[in-house]
């Protein structure tokens, strides 16, 4: 598959092969080949926009004080939608990363396209349920796209499934619905729960609210 068969299923069956197999058990030549060939696949397949299944095996770490660090730090900024980190690690590493022939071949097709629509997917999700009213401005600023281009880009991630919501053209607004369910890592799961901890003071407040206004009826 990885010959011949696209990073997709490269990247499903090789998701699968850990899932049955202790990484310990593999040589250190092997775990640096599968660590290197997965980064290479999740970043550039063309459905692949969940890179926390990925992260959370141990397989990634391999790379870590190796040559190709890069693409840990590469693959964490696309789980992020970190732009700025994405473009830092690509000037940082031009010869490696275009000496790559998936990479190279697909940067401006795939790999830099991928990264825009997940900074948009991280806006959605980082926003609390009620302020998901987002200014197309503040998406052209964060995914670092011209502001003609955040309407085509939204319509883009809806299209793939990515998130739900109603684009307003005339205030150039979007209000997101939903967010593609996803692997969080660390960060984001500290995030969900600060603004879980937020939702339960504020149902708190109003529990309160609603409890002396109804002793006043009685």
């Amino acid at each position: 598959r990885k010959v011949v068969g696209p990073a997709n299923e490269f990247y499903s069956a090789a998701l699968m092969f850990l899932s049955y197999t202790n990484v310990e058990d593999l040589s250190a030549e092997e775990r640096y080949t599968l660590a290197t060939d997965m980064a290479l696949a999740s970043v550039t397949g063309d459905d692949i926009y969940n890179f926390g299944e990925v992260l959370a095996t141990p397989i990634l770490s391999v790379l870590k004080n190796s040559p190709n660090e890069w693409m840990l730090v590469l693959v964490e900024a696309m789980n992020s939608g970190n732009v700025d980190q994405f473009n830092q690690v690509v000037e940082a590493h031009r010869a490696q990363y275009f000496a790559q022939p998936a990479l190279a071949s697909k940067h401006e097709s795939v790999v830099s396209q991928k990264i825009v629509l997940l900074s948009l997917v991280n806006i959605a999700f980082e926003k609390p349920s009620h302020e998901r009213v987002i200014p197309f401005a503040d998406i052209a600023e964060r995914s670092r796209i011209p502001l003609e281009q955040v309407e085509w880009v939204l319509m883009r991630a809806m299209s793939l499934g990515l998130l739900k919501g109603t684009l307003d053209g005339v205030e150039g607004t979007v209000s997101i619905t939903w967010v593609q369910p996803r692997v969080l890592d660390k960060e984001q799961i500290k995030l969900l729960a600060d603004q879980l901890a937020v939702w339960v003071d504020k149902t708190k407040s109003a529990l309160v609210t609603i409890e002396e206004q109804t002793a006043e009826l009685f």
